[in-house]
């Protein structure tokens, strides 16, 4: 953390403060836009780094305005509590990783996809039914931490879960209120390389 990026890797920033910008402003673009993260997160140790920041983030979120009609208060605190857990020892793991720590993680990952383990028959093949957005994320981030070979793959996977939004206006995708959780992953990038969002 802390070194001067690269100019392609400064550029793809700008690119990611540019859409957040015109999200905020009413935009809206196919998720296929943060596809650009999958080489920002090539090195293994920033990926890992991108998944907890955005899993904290997550985990923040989830304990200010988690609220569904699909759940019972009792399933909401149990939810709430897997992710805060997940999301600690996902950062103790990053922090200083160590096979038991992995093994820890493995197992709370196996949690993770048992709250959204229900498939619907759709026409060729079958859809992953989403009780708690928040869960997959947090999942997603796992998986990315878990998964160092594939972890580009992961992180856009884990980007697109958090920043997809739907409205009937404008369907599914990277829509306004899509700006908020944009301009969180340009900060972490701004933070990673030390940058300075106004050079944005």
């Amino acid at each position: 953390m802390g070194q001067k990026p690269p100019r392609a890797v400064l550029s793809r920033i700008r690119k990611l403060a540019q859409i957040a910008r015109e999200l905020s402003e009413g935009a809206n673009f196919s998720i296929t836009r943060l596809t650009s993260l999958k080489s920002l997160c090539e090195d293994p140790e920033a990926a890992a780094r991108f998944a907890v920041c955005l899993a904290n983030h997550t985990s923040q979120r989830a304990s200010e305005i988690f609220d569904s009609e699909y759940l019972s208060k009792n399933e909401r605190e149990m939810h709430n509590e897997l992710i805060e857990r997940a999301v600690e020892r996902l950062g103790s793991y990053v922090e200083r990783p160590s096979d038991p720590k992995r093994e820890v993680l493995r197992d709370l990952l196996r949690e993770l996809e048992s709250v959204n383990d229900e498939y619907k028959p759709i026409p060729y093949g079958t859809a992953r039914m989403i009780k708690n957005r928040y869960i997959l994320v947090v999942e997603d981030a796992v998986r990315c931490v878990l998964s160092p070979y594939s972890a580009p793959s992961w992180a856009y996977r884990l980007a697109r879960d958090y920043t997809e939004r739907y409205n009937p206006r404008y369907a599914t995708g990277l829509i306004p209120e899509s700006a908020p959780l944009v301009m969180d992953i340009v900060g972490f990038w701004c933070e990673y390389y030390s940058i300075d969002r106004d050079e944005l």
